[in-house]
């Protein structure tokens, strides 16, 4: 009996299997980058809802999140109701909210916000030339600079 043909099958099948590992994070990007980037947005989506919970079903939610930057302490977030959190460099904070029109500021900067029922608003604070600001941001944004992730998310991650 020739016992090579099943050993020598087995090792290719062996020497395949990094190969398909591999091609699960191919992305074709044929589609243009508007596409991958949307795909990354709706990927980066999914992992938020993992980690801090999905925006409630007929509610809303907005995720502020503040860039690790030079400004000594935290940033006081205030809100309609007064201080909804203190903020340290690198933080985040969520809250569920009403959909409709709101209003936030730090530190005298303020923005008005519209959000949807069943959506999820990002708002980022950052450190412009030592006076935080607030600006409307999205969920890849918020993934790469809370997680330091630069490399692009796939599926299969």
């Amino acid at each position: 009996m020739n016992t090579r043909i099943p050993r020598s099958l087995a090792a290719a099948t062996l020497a395949l299997a990094p190969l398909l590992a591999c091609a699960q994070n191919v992305r074709y990007e044929w589609q243009g980058a508007a596409y991958t980037n949307a795909e990354d947005e709706l990927i980066a989506e999914r992992v938020v809802s993992g980690v801090i919970g999905a925006s409630p079903g007929s509610g809303a939610q907005v995720v502020f999140f503040r860039t690790k930057d030079r400004q000594p302490g935290e940033l006081a977030l205030d809100g309609s109701d007064g201080t909804l959190a203190q903020l340290p460099s690198g933080a985040y904070y969520a809250i569920a909210v009403a959909p409709g029109n709101h209003t936030y500021n730090v530190a005298g900067q303020a923005l008005s916000l519209q959000v949807e029922p069943g959506e999820r608003s990002y708002v980022r604070i950052g450190d412009y030339r030592a006076n935080p600001q607030l600006r409307p941001s999205n969920a890849l944004t918020f993934l790469r600079l809370v997680t330091g992730k630069r490399e692009p998310l796939y599926a299969s991650n």
